[in-house]
């Protein structure tokens, strides 16, 4: 139940976070927004402030602001001059348009580089964990794996003498991996390949000393950028993959179900690690929205700049069809990654 609540947490953050950069910025723009909605209909419960409706909806996967004229062109509300009606999303210049859309992304970025700030402002225990596991080497047999936390050994040296004094003999190391604890059993070789080790794995040294205040807005600016750069990195990495028919890469994706998991194992090892979260599930959204695919936000900027460039923009039955169907295959990409998590499961 804790765990639940995290996760409803999560989503309330994020999505109205994401929505709240358009409403903040087309309301600044001085434009009619008709509804703010978190979740995606059939609507449960609706409320009406002012000229906007806020709507509670059953599919929680997201969120949206309808904003007056972004879907269509209001001709027919039209003056005899030919003027738009005030406060349409129509009648804002382009580069105002790209800025309305670019505001949820934005924002998400901001979500992240507050949760990162966070973590450094009240850091996490020193830990040792898995990076490289060499082929055919005793970690690998043992079924170590990147990304596991060695218990017990806050730093490398104190591991590495452990695992010295120990070559030639069986050692038992307890590991956290994601939301479980594992025991390995590990024989240490006398005498390794060169470049390997005694067990053949790399180690990384975890865990984020406090920081000050600034030091930490700094620090978690930047730390921010660069998960940015790792998450486009690792996109165009799985795209290049699936292009050539490299279906294996379909594993590496998380739906809902499989992020639960995560928050829940983060849950366990403290509330730095819940902010750590957090901070790149809301850094991955600012990156995949960006992605310039119908439906996303990435998809309206397109439009926009194919506007800027031709000088006029689609009409509005090809714009329309084209999120709809982007909307359609974002569905069923969820649904079957969604389905691949249930059966990991069991």
């Amino acid at each position: 139940m804790i765990t639940l609540l995290t996760v409803i947490i999560f989503l309330a953050i994020l999505i109205i976070g994401h929505e709240f950069g358009h409403f903040l910025t087309a309301k600044y723009f001085g434009l009619k927004v008709e509804e703010f909605g978190f979740g995606f209909p059939p609507r449960l419960f609706k409320k009406k402030i002012g000229d906007t409706t806020y709507t509670l909806n059953a599919l929680p996967f997201g969120g949206f602001v309808k904003i007056y004229g972004e879907d269509s062109l209001p001709a027919d509300k039209a003056g005899l001059s030919g003027e738009l009606e005030p406060g349409s999303f129509q009648n804002l210049p382009l580069f105002k348009k790209a800025i309305i859309i670019a505001a949820g992304a934005f924002m998400n970025f901001i979500i992240g580089w507050f949760a990162i700030t966070g973590v450094f402002l009240i850091g996490t225990n020193p830990s040792v964990v898995v990076g490289h596991v060499a082929d055919g080497s005793p970690a690998a047999t043992a079924g170590l794996m990147p990304g596991d936390e060695i218990k017990d050994f806050p730093k490398i040296e104190d591991l590495v003498t452990f695992i010295n004094n120990n070559k030639g003999s069986v050692i038992n190391l307890e590991v956290i991996r994601v939301d479980k604890e594992v025991s390995v059993s590990i024989t240490p070789r006398l005498n390794p390949p060169a470049g390997e080790g005694p067990i053949g794995v790399s180690l990384i040294e975890g865990g984020i000393p406090r920081e000050s205040f600034f030091n930490s807005l700094k620090d978690g600016f930047t730390t921010s950028f660069e998960l940015l750069g790792l998450i486009y990195r690792s996109i165009y990495s799985l795209f290049a993959r699936l292009f050539v028919g490299d279906l294996s890469v379909t594993s590496q994706f998380t739906g809902p179900v499989g992020i639960f998991g995560f928050i829940d194992a983060a849950g366990r090892l403290g509330f730095a690690h819940l902010l750590q979260m957090l901070a790149i599930i809301s850094l991955n959204l600012a990156a995949l929205n960006i992605i310039p695919f119908p439906a996303l936000d990435g998809g309206r900027l397109l439009f926009i700049v194919y506007e800027k460039v031709s000088g006029g923009r689609l009409s509005r039955k090809v714009e329309s069809m084209s999120h709809l169907i982007g909307f359609a295959i974002l569905i069923v990409i969820m649904l079957l990654v969604t389905i691949k998590d249930i059966i990991n499961l069991v």
